[in-house]
């Protein structure tokens, strides 16, 4: 006895003959064609990248291959369907999935060596899913033709429009055309007008090409063409066609730099290079889009490029300053703000993570707080005196020489005299504790050295030294990443916290606490007052070379520094205490209204 073949077994025969005859290009994930899911099929096989959240749940760049959240087929605008058929293929609303005419006519073009279209949009949604580094005359021949029905069959027409619009490459890295809408408008792709949606369809022949950041008046004609399309196939008036092409090409500014797109501006670049590396360090590689929960506070890096910004435009060239560098992170170490030089898009150097400079005084906080663990206290007295070291002189940065002062004052006034002082007899206590708070530089050399800080460290660990006494004695180790997960949502990595032990005594943390306070109070570092608790310590090194300013307050930790690439170049009489103390209070009123 037979019976008649259902819907679903003729679906399911269809699969299978189609399977069969692409199985020569096909991996396992073909199967989600029979499942017939849009949403599957709009993430699945994506190319690899990264989209990168701030602390606040706001998208701030993407690194690599930038998909942006799909757009349901009912928000996207009807003219930029109406172009994308127009455009793309005409009887898309007509045929089964293949063109037989125009696909003839691409195999035959294939076969003698030249390129010619023909694939209609479902086979190009295929493609785009499946078959992009496949043989093209094997796609085109055996695979597309049985499988570009068989979507047809699974799937409606707006189903597969939204796949293709959300899977499609427009160039400029982005993917999908909501991710194309924000890189060249700087809007969602529901908010499209005509001559923007014209722009985009314009993209998909040749997308590097084309780039309206690159040519725009190329894209703009191009645009047209796509116009003259869609009045020839009466899907738009001439009336409309020409007010299209009377309105004023809104290009939105490049916001792309070294493989990634920053929607809020490229200064944001350094901290999600090094969020993106933390991310891989902590889950390892995996396909398509990663997302990492960071904990950039936008706010606050808002407010640091603005005022190393402001003032590197203000003094740099007077000053001879080449760069600078800012770094904020809560006590915990959560990085919460990073500009790591002038202008990423120039250069992707990092001077936060990667530059290793001399901190000069800075590096007297070990120098101070190995004198506290031998027992002194900030009310003892040490020599301020001139002093050489064989026939190394020691200078006081003002020329002037006390005598005999307290500890707290010596801090305050940053004598050099009085750290070295302090250093000699005691450079493995010092190493020690620059050791237990994070610093990982050549420390092997002379008291000298140790306490005028001529060796060559990073601004992020020096922040992260100074982040200890914020966070009551216990190390610091920096962090940008909260979680991450992979490109169908799973949980690929959790943060979780690491139960540290304090590695100072808390008398001394309180201690010196208080003499890093007086510093800003009343010594070297009084220009960086926020007008609220704060301690810090000024460093300048030989020559004007490098100016530090690292310090906290009850809730941040903050580190600035002002040099040139080339750290043998000087900059005109820049001081610790001058314009890095300044920027570093700037950034820190405003992160109090954060």
């Amino acid at each position: 006895m037979t019976t008649d073949a259902t819907p679903l077994d003729r679906r399911r025969f269809l699969a299978l003959a189609g399977l069969t005859a692409a199985s020569a290009v096909i991996p396992a994930p073909a199967l989600a064609l029979e499942l017939a899911d849009p949403q599957k099929l709009v993430i699945d096989n994506r190319e690899p990248g990264v989209r990168i959240i701030g602390s606040r749940g706001e998208f701030i760049a993407a690194r690599g291959a930038y998909y942006a959240p799909p757009v349901p087929f009912r928000q996207l605008p009807p003219h930029l369907v109406n172009a994308l058929v127009a455009s793309e293929d005409r009887r898309f609303r007509e045929h089964f999935g293949i063109d037989p005419q125009a696909l003839g006519r691409a195999l035959l073009s294939t076969l003698t060596g030249r390129t010619q279209g023909g694939s209609t949009l479902t086979q190009q949604t295929l493609k785009e899913v499946y078959f992009k580094r496949a043989n093209v005359l094997v796609r085109k021949a055996l695979a597309e033709p049985v499988l570009a029905p068989l979507l047809e069959l699974n799937l409606g027409k707006e189903d597969i429009l939204f796949v293709y619009l959300n899977r499609v490459y427009f160039g400029g890295g982005a993917y999908g055309i909501e991710a194309a809408a924000r890189v060249y408008f700087a809007k969602p792709a529901r908010d499209l007008d005509l001559l923007e949606s014209a722009v985009l369809v314009s993209l998909l022949p040749a997308p590097n090409r084309l780039n309206p950041h690159r040519n725009p008046d190329l894209a703009r004609e191009r645009a047209y063409r796509v116009i003259g399309q869609m009045v020839e196939q009466g899907l738009l008036t001439r009336t409309e066609a020409d007010v299209a092409k009377g309105q004023r090409l809104a290009v939105a500014p490049s916001r792309s730099a070294w493989g990634g797109f920053h929607p809020g501006g490229t200064q944001v670049g350094w901290f999600a290079r090094w969020a993106e590396v933390e991310a891989e360090e902590a889950s390892g590689e995996h396909s398509g889009i990663r997302t990492i929960q960071t904990t950039l506070d936008s706010r606050i890096q808002k407010a640091a490029e603005k005022h190393l910004g402001g003032a590197l435009d203000r003094y740099g060239e007077p000053r001879g300053i080449e760069e600078g560098a800012v770094v904020v992170m809560r006590p915990d170490g959560a990085v919460v703000a990073m500009l790591g030089g002038r202008d990423y898009r120039a250069k992707e150097w990092n001077h936060v993570t990667q530059a290793r400079r001399q901190p000069g005084s800075v590096a007297k906080l070990f120098v101070y707080l190995a004198t506290l663990e031998r027992g002194l206290r900030p009310d003892g007295r040490v020599s301020d005196d001139r002093l050489s070291i064989g026939e190394r002189p020691i200078r006081n940065f003002d020329d002037r020489f006390l005598g005999k002062i307290t500890l707290r004052a010596a801090l305050a006034r940053s004598s050099n005299t009085a750290a070295v002082r302090l250093a000699s007899g005691n450079q493995g206590g010092v190493r020690d504790i620059a050791r237990r708070l994070g610093i990982t530089a050549d420390l092997s050399g002379e008291a000298g050295d140790l306490a005028l800080g001529t060796y060559e460290a990073t601004l992020l660990s020096f922040t992260a030294a100074y982040a200890a006494l914020a966070n009551q004695g216990v190390p610091v180790m920096p962090y940008a990443v909260q979680e991450v997960r992979g490109n169908e949502g799973q949980r690929l990595y959790t943060r979780t916290e690491r139960q540290r032990e304090a590695v100072i005594r808390s008398q001394h943390v309180q201690q010196m606490r208080r003499m890093l306070a007086g510093v800003v109070k009343g010594g070297t570092g009084r220009a960086a007052n926020p007008g609220r608790w704060a301690a810090g310590k000024t460093g300048t090194t030989s020559g004007h070379r490098d100016a530090w300013f690292v310090g906290f307050t009850e809730r941040y930790v903050a580190g600035v520094w002002l040099g040139n690439t080339s750290a043998a170049t000087s900059m005109n009489d820049v001081t610790g205490g001058g314009l890095p103390a300044q920027i570093w209070r700037a950034v820190m009123v405003d992160a109090s209204k954060a």
